[in-house]
Formats: structure tokens, C-alpha cells, sequence
């Protein structure tokens, strides 16, 4: 199965081993199918541990509590190269983590959505102890046929919700992890740092991702970029040139898919829809969605819901 996904069997015996996004889902797929199992990818990722996570995970457990662990792990999970990014929504009882998928194909994957969701799950199981389980899970897509082994692994689980993730609560937040290491600290953020994210990465495709992470702080910006890359915008701007492409067309794009994607599933408050993608007004963000799509928020929302 490894090798009709284009996987070397070796992989199998090294930990370390990079394994392309595109071709983990196609083997999930494949697993999936010859295993009869519409929650295989589910319960690969229950058998994550933090430990897994490396370096990364040892950072996590060296904070002081679960809330500076998520800044950690937000902040550093581009140094390993995943293909998945950690979205923060705070909410009246914590703060929804919302890991995603980057790659469009993995995105519409079933069995990689709920493969990473249970992944986290099981980190942040790894600082909050075995017996933990998330205030609620959400999945944007259809529920399967059998509930049970989602319930068994997540607790209480909702399909078809406006978000695909997981509460923390601000008790969870707030559960005490130790004293913690300054010097341990830096050492393991040395280390991971000295690593780097994986080479290959074309300069369009790395300023995609910090849009992506810098876009619900609602001040996403060249500057904030180029900050983030330890270059001046200039520097940017030339370097998005030199592939073809400029911050305007990447900035966008992400803006549209975003927004067309919290649009499609759910019912999240357009205000909500207009902060997630970097605008501070609802009127700024009808406008420049009109623009972009021909047609308002609303109206797009009811097509998108067959109404």
C-alpha cells in the first residue's frame, strides 16, 4: 500500500522521514477503502502521542501552562514542515483551536481532516492528562454512518458545524504544565530554529502561509511579512516578482478562500466571516467581497446553502 502511494517501505523504520501531504492522503484513501473504514483517518490520528511532535512537543511540555503551549506550537509548527496550520478563536468559554489543512487537496480529504483534528486532540491530551476530553469537537462535514468511535475518542462531537476543531476551555488554558526551563527553553527553541522548515519552499508559498496565520489578527500587512521573514517589504515585494506574483494577488486569494469557505459551511455571524479574514468592519468587507465575487456576503451564503 506504501509503494501504490509512492512511498518507500523505509519509511516505516525512520521516524524522521518526510512524508509528502498529497501522498499520506492517497494511502489514507487507500486504507480506508480496502479497510471498509469510514474512520480510519480518525483513528490513525488517535494514536498520535506529543512525544511525536519532537522537539516541538518537548517545548510545549517546558511551559509554564496549556495557554503559552498553544502560543508555542502555533509559532513553531512551520519549523517542521507540516502541512498544517493552527488557527486560535476565542470564544466566551476558551479558545477554539482550529488546525487546517494547507494544501486544497488534503483539505477536501475526509479521512486527512479528521486524521489532523484527532491528531491535536491527542497533543493537547498528552499535556491535559489521558482522561481529558475536549468541551466540544466540530467537523464542517456530513456525520458518518456510526458516531461511536467519534465519540469514543473526542466526546461530545458535532457534524456540520460552522468550524472543524476543538475547544479549550480557560480551565484548560490555564491547567499549570510546571515552572518551567528558560535556559531549556531557548535551547529546544535553538535547536528547532537551527532545523528549519523543510527546504524547497518557493517564497510565494511561505508568504501564503504567514498570510494565513496573520490574517484573523486583522492586521495582516506586507510590513508584518516581511518582519516575520527578517526582511525589509522591498525584499518581499522583489522576491514575489521574481515567481510571478505580488502580496496584493496572494493577500486575495487567501481573503477569498476563506471567506468563501466560512460562508459555504455554517452560519457564523458575518461580522465573525469579515474579522477572520482581516477587516475590521462589516461594510469594508461587503465591499471588498462584492468586488471580488460580484455579489454580497448574504447573497453568496444563500446560494451556497441552495436557498
Amino acid at each position: 500500500m506504501l509503494r501504490r502511494a509512492g512511498l518507500p517501505v523505509a519509511a516505516l523504520d525512520h521516524s524522521d522521514y518526510r512524508i509528502p501531504a498529497d501522498r499520506l492522503q492517497a494511502l489514507l484513501a487507500d486504507c480506508a477503502k480496502s479497510a471498509a473504514s469510514e474512520e480510519f483517518g480518525l483513528l490513525v490520528g488517535g494514536a498520535f502521542k506529543i512525544s511525536m511532535k519532537g522537539a516541538l512537543g518537548l517545548l510545549m511540555r517546558e511551559q509554564v501552562n496549556v495557554r503559552m503551549a498553544v502560543d508555542v506550537l502555533r509559532r513553531y509548527l512551520r519549523y517542521q514542515g507540516d502541512n498544517v496550520e493552527i488557527g486560535a478563536t476565542p470564544q466566551p468559554d476558551g479558545l477554539l483551536i482550529l488546525p487546517e489543512l494547507v494544501s486544497g487537496r488534503t483539505r477536501a480529504s475526509r479521512q486527512m481532516v479528521e486524521l489532523t483534528v484527532a491528531m491535536y486532540v491527542q497533543v493537547f491530551r498528552g499535556l491535559l492528562g489521558d482522561g481529558w476530553r475536549p468541551a466540544r469537537v466540530g467537523f464542517a462535514h456530513a456525520p458518518p454512518a456510526d458516531l461511536a468511535p467519534y465519540r469514543a475518542l473526542l466526546g461530545a462531537v458535532e457534524f456540520g458545524a460552522p468550524y472543524t476543531g476543538f475547544l479549550l476551555t480557560e480551565a484548560d488554558l490555564e491547567t499549570p504544565l510546571g515552572d518551567g526551563d528558560p535556559r531549556l527553553t531557548q535551547e529546544i527553541i535553538r535547536m528547532i530554529e537551527a532545523n528549519g522548515a523543510p527546504a524547497g519552499l518557493s517564497v510565494s508559498e511561505t508568504v501564503n502561509s504567514l498570510i494565513r496565520r496573520l490574517l484573523p489578527e486583522g492586521d495582516c500587512n506586507v510590513d508584518r511579512v516581511a518582519q516575520h521573514l527578517g526582511i525589509d517589504r522591498r525584499t518581499v515585494h522583489r522576491r514575489l516578482a521574481a515567481e510571478g506574483k505580488s502580496f496584493t494577488q496572494l493577500l486575495d486569494a487567501a481573503r477569498r478562500e476563506v471567506a468563501s469557505r466560512q460562508l459555504s459551511h455554517g452560519d457564523r455571524p458575518l461580522g465573525e466571516v469579515a474579522a477572520m479574514v482581516g477587516f475590521s468592519s462589516l461594510s469594508t468587507f461587503s465591499r471588498w467581497f462584492r468586488h471580488a465575487t460580484g455579489m454580497q456576503p448574504s447573497e453568496y451564503r444563500r446560494m451556497s446553502h441552495g436557498e
